[in-house]
C-alpha cells in the first residue's frame, strides 16, 4: 500500500513513534523508535539499535503496527516485517544511523512493508482505513 505525502512526512519528521509486535503465542509488546525513515512510499525502515523483546517478536511473527501522530492528526500503519543484517538497505540504513552518532550499533534494520493504513484519530473517522 502507498504511503501518502502527509504521513510519510510525520514518519521522517516527528521524533518517536510507537512499534507494537506480538510473540508467535500473541503475547504483546509495544515500544518507542525513534531511529527511523522510510524508504519509498511502500517501505519503512526502522534501525535495531537496542531491541530485545521487539526483535524476538519480529523474528516469530513478522506482523508490525506502527502508530504514528502529528498534532490531531494520527495514523495507524500495519504491515509486515523482515530483518535485515546485511545487504544495501542495511548499509544504507547502517550508514544513515551514524550519522545520528556513534553511540547507536545499528545492528539490524527492519524493513517494512506497509499492508494497511488506518485513521487512529479521536473523532468519527476512527478506526476506519484509509
Amino acid at each position: 500500500m502507498k504511503i501518502p505525502a502527509n504521513i510519510r512526512d510525520i514518519i521522517d519528521k516527528e521524533r518517536m513513534h510507537q512499534l507494537a509486535t506480538a510473540s508467535k503465542d500473541g503475547e504483546p509488546n509495544c515500544s518507542y523508535v525513534g531511529a527511523k525513515y522510510t524508504l519509498d512510499d511502500e517501505t519503512i525502515i526502522i534501525v535495531d539499535n537496542f531491541m530485545k523483546k521487539t526483535l524476538k517478536n519480529i523474528l516469530e511473527n513478522p506482523r508490525v503496527a506502527i502508530v504514528v501522530i502529528r498534532d490531531k492528526e494520527a495514523y495507524q500503519i500495519k504491515g509486515k516485517c523482515e530483518y535485515l543484517t546485511s545487504g544495501p538497505i542495511y548499509e544504507e540504513a547502517k550508514k544513515w544511523m551514524k550519522t545520528r552518532g556513534d553511540r547507536f550499533p545499528a545492528k539490524g534494520a527492519l524493513l517494512i512493508r506497509v499492508t494497511d493504513i488506518f485513521y487512529s484519530t479521536s473523532d468519527e473517522k476512527a478506526g476506519l482505513p484509509l
